[in-house]
């Protein structure tokens, strides 16, 4: 059976195919009985897939088309399709896959699966896949690979991504025109071959040796061919260990396993240790509140679960064991989640929480420490609304990759540096907060998984405290051409008290993010310390001289400090609202403030003074497009 590839088809290509009049193909079209269409040509018209009119021909019980692409042409097996092999295959950098080829009805089958913790792409192992078979079995020949499985609460995805290898090989160039007589090349220019041409790059290019992706099929469609079940992985269990099990057992029933993948082990390690060091009692708000985050996550994963672990075609190879309580843990989680939170007693709770984890050393797979991190992240959420004062006193590391100019050379001279005999001065032996900073506030997985604190170690010159007490982190560049690269501890609260008239909010010229600081005379005109332009109740990521969402988080932030809002353009529309130019004549608002960021070429000195009465000017439309509080 020969194979056509899948290409896209309009309606009247879709009736042609399926071998049905164009009339009654619209008719079924306009009583909504055909298949979704998987796009639109450039007219605009709606297309179907060639592998989407076989599927519906095939499940409508139809006529397949002779050249219908793999599986819904071929015959049901009549018996378990043979293992032609099975084993490891080589992948670049080490890396490795399981692979198990079938004989599916004459045509090679690979079933193909990565193994955990692998940067490895599924084209690649495609690839790697087919090149395992002998050259003459290659054309025609597919390889499925599973989706990985997540504890999603509507259950497994039955489906498997499709490569395919052309029955026909690529069309060869055209072959390169004969050279011109050497008494012509002296008069006539030289022309590149046709064959050599650079052609252009339409969508993901595949080499002749390669397979195609073909997009998915349930795995019942290739079950039916292969005569058995696939089976299907949650994501995180494929290792070698459980694969040769799954491979050496060849049984269509889930291996139970340690849940190792959901949110459970996580936050009952939180629980349990939050109890080991009495936070139920010392810290019962957030107590409280890490209570109902476990409830929760359990009875999120119980439902995951409990789905089924068979269905039609497939069957899960290994299944998480359900979540269980320690008796005391759940009785304790039990009696805390109904106690409802004192929005005052949280708040100081919050102040005392937050020094204690910044405080504590760094452990990798600390259940205590993520326990203090996930109760403050909870009791901010909590209190964000009504106590924005007190949620927002932390700090944001902020990434300043091409540190340089005037006023980075100003505010490096008023920082002090740092000893191992500071707390938070040993980057050997270092704190929570200092690791926050070093990694930029990743979470404690990413930084064990990703080896992010040994790298910015690497790169580390030098630590050191502003005056306000926040930490600056001093790294190599690390790209050639770049200035330093500095990690500050940046302000997310509302400016401090002491800006003036005379204030001016300064940044040197940026080839990407910035340092905003505000520069303000002292009483005899000596420049005090710059001092970091905070966005209140949110990140800053600042840069100007262009119209974009960049420059708009630094008007967002200008306008919060100005109006002392911690919610102030907070609404994606605004920019739209204030970005008239002034001979506007169609009555949208004209901020000055706007046009000052988006027009500031090289270095921006902006008066503290304008700053807040341009933000004034614009407050009547931003309150318009503020939406209403919910009743």
């Amino acid at each position: 059976m020969t194979v056509t590839r899948s290409r896209p088809h309009t309606l009247a290509q879709f009736a042609r195919r399926a071998r049905m009049s164009a009339q009654r193909l619209r008719k079924l079209h306009g009583e909504r009985r055909l298949p979704a269409p998987d796009g639109a040509d450039p007219d605009g018209a709606e297309v179907w897939s060639t592998a989407t009119i076989d599927r519906w021909l095939r499940a409508t019980g139809r006529a397949v088309p002779d050249d219908a692409v793999w599986p819904f042409g071929w015959p049901d097996a009549t018996e378990p399709a043979e293992v032609i092999w099975s084993g490891d295959i080589d992948l670049p950098r080490g890396h490795t896959a399981a692979v198990t080829i079938f004989d599916g009805a004459g045509q090679p089958v690979v079933y193909a699966v990565g193994y955990v913790g692998q940067d490895v792409s599924r084209d690649t192992i495609a690839e790697a896949a087919i090149a395992r078979l002998d050259p003459d079995r290659r054309p025609g020949a597919v390889v499925v690979q599973p989706f990985l499985l997540d504890p999603r609460p509507d259950g497994p995805y039955p489906h498997l991504e499709l490569w395919r290898m052309p029955e026909q090989p690529d069309p060869a160039p055209d072959p390169a025109p004969a050279a011109l007589p050497a008494m012509l090349r002296r008069f006539l220019p030289q022309r590149e071959p046709v064959a050599a041409m650079r052609q252009p790059v339409i969508g993901r290019q595949r080499r002749p040796d390669a397979p195609e992706y073909a997009g998915s099929v349930f795995a019942s469609e290739a079950a039916r061919v292969l005569g058995r079940p696939l089976p299907l992985w949650w994501a995180g269990t494929t290792t070698p260990e459980l694969m040769r099990t799954v491979r050496l057992l060849d049984q269509p029933r889930p291996v139970s396993i340690p849940d190792t993948i959901t949110e459970w082990p996580a936050a009952i390690a939180r629980l349990t240790a939050a109890l080991e060091h009495s936070m139920h009692t010392s810290y019962p708000q957030a107590f409280a509140l890490l209570a109902r985050e476990t409830r929760a996550v359990h009875r999120d994963v119980s439902t995951a679960l409990t789905h089924p672990s068979t269905g039609d075609g497939w069957y899960l190879a290994a299944a998480p064991q359900p979540p269980t309580w320690p008796a005391v843990a759940e009785q304790r989680a039990a009696v805390a989640a109904g106690r409802d939170l004192d929005p005052e007693a949280a708040a100081d709770e919050l102040d005392r929480l937050a020094q204690v984890e910044a405080d504590r050393p760094w452990r990798p797979g600390d259940p205590y420490g993520d326990a203090l991190r996930q109760a403050i992240l909870l009791l901010r959420g909590e209190l964000a609304t009504t106590h924005p004062e007190r949620v927002y006193t932390f700090c944001v590391t902020y990434s300043w990759p091409d540190a340089h100019g005037p006023i980075h050379d100003e505010y490096r001279r008023h920082l002090t540096r740092l000893t191992p005999a500071d707390a938070h001065g040993d980057p050997a032996r270092p704190t929570r907060r200092l690791v926050r900073l070093l990694t930029e506030d990743a979470t404690d997985t990413a930084i064990a998984h990703h080896q992010m604190l040994d790298r910015a170690r690497e790169r580390l010159v030098d630590l050191y405290r502003d005056p306000e007490g926040r930490l600056v982190a001093h790294l190599t560049a690390g790209v050639g051409g770049i200035a330093d690269h500095l990690l500050i501890e940046w302000p997310t609260s509302m400016p401090p008290a002491g800006w003036t008239t005379q204030t001016v909010i300064a940044a040197d010229k940026t080839y990407s993010a910035t340092g905003l600081f505000a520069l303000t005379p002292g009483p005899d005109g000596t420049l005090l310390a710059p001092q970091p332009v905070p966005n209140p109740g949110d990140e800053p990521r600042y840069t100007f001289g262009y119209d974009g969402n960049s420059p708009a988080v630094l008007y967002q932030a200008l306008v919060r400090c100005a109006l002392g809002d911690w919610t102030a353009a907070a609404q994606e529309s605004w920019i739209q609202r204030l970005s008239a130019q002034p001979d506007d004549h169609r009555g949208r608002p004209h901020s000055q403030l706007w046009q000052q960021i988006v027009t500031s070429q090289g270095a921006l000195r902006l008066s503290w003074a304008d700053v807040q009465r341009w933000a004034r000017d614009d407050q009547p439309a931003l309150d318009r497009r503020r939406p209403r509080p919910s009743r």
